[in-house]
């Protein structure tokens, strides 16, 4: 306990420091893509944690060191919480140093159950948003290009505009400005942002932004090509759910009617055997 307390401290002085500290030059600036490598903001104690948590993290939209680091402290925090609680509320109820322990144990599982069941459903929220606004996204993006904007002006208008309906695609395509400016080509920083995200999407694009810049084909077109096909991807994935929806159905359909039906046909000549039987006992 007192280990996990002196992390959450030592965390927050980390991340205090960092923000007070002087700003550094991105992984990007350097050449390299990899969203997760370190910059000089990441040494110390956020270089111990995993890649693949870390990974986690990013994709929940907590990209910076400092995001990450105040996550870490908020969690050791509430397992903290958890384990003195439980703990409390046992010895108050049986003294015993095994019930205390057990208590203790129950608390460090809920206190590490509950962010963690948060952050996968900020991970999955998030997607479905990225995904859900990504054909409006592209509309609007075919709509600047079209209108003679070039592509990373329409990137960054597309960008501001859609701020206040989807803040995390928003959040994405300023990232990908960024990395652009920095000089990385569009479709390895797309490529990129389907590594932070797990939207398959913006590779799709990022492919088809390559193409269109090695072949000399029309942006306008190829955008309003990949929109429709996304679409259209949608509406079969809805379409095969309205149909796994029905066959679902008939599980609880079956669990809570059959019983019923059975009841129905079998109890009344359950009742006319019983009713028989006492009579010829009777008799």
């Amino acid at each position: 306990m007192i280990a996990v307390v002196g992390l959450s401290l030592i965390a927050r002085w980390y991340a205090k420091r960092n923000v007070t500290s002087k700003t550094t030059v991105p992984a990007i600036a350097r050449g390299t893509i990899d969203p997760w490598a370190f910059t000089d903001q990441q040494r110390g104690l956020i270089a111990l944690l995993p890649k693949s948590m870390r990974r986690t993290f990013t994709v929940a939209g907590f990209a910076t060191p400092n995001a990450q680091l105040k996550f870490v402290a908020i969690h050791a925090l509430i397992l903290v919480l958890a384990v003195t609680c439980c703990s409390w509320f046992a010895s108050s109820l049986n003294p015993s140093p095994t019930a205390i322990f057990l208590a203790g144990c129950m608390g460090a599982v809920i206190g590490w159950w509950i962010p963690r069941s948060w952050l996968e459903w900020r991970v999955a929220k998030r997607r479905i948003e990225i995904v859900s606004e990504f054909p409006v996204m592209l509309d609007l993006l075919q709509i600047s290009v079209q209108g003679g904007m070039s592509l990373p002006t329409a990137w960054e208008t597309v960008s501001k505009t859609l701020e206040s309906a989807s803040d995390a695609i928003a959040q994405e395509m300023r990232w990908i400005n960024l990395e652009v400016g920095f000089g990385v080509r569009w479709g390895e920083s797309l490529m990129a942002a389907t590594e932070r995200t797990g939207v398959t999407q913006f590779r799709s694009l990022g492919s088809l932004l390559e193409q269109t810049e090695r072949f000399g084909t029309g942006m306008s077109l190829m955008i309003q090509v990949l929109c429709d096909s996304l679409r259209h991807e949608e509406i079969q994935v809805l379409e095969e759910r309205a149909h796994q929806a029905s066959v679902k159905m008939l599980i609880p359909l079956a669990a809570m009617m059959l019983p019923a039906t059975i009841l129905l046909i079998f109890g009344p000549i359950v009742l006319m055997m019983v009713d028989a039987l006492q009579k010829s006992t009777a008799d």
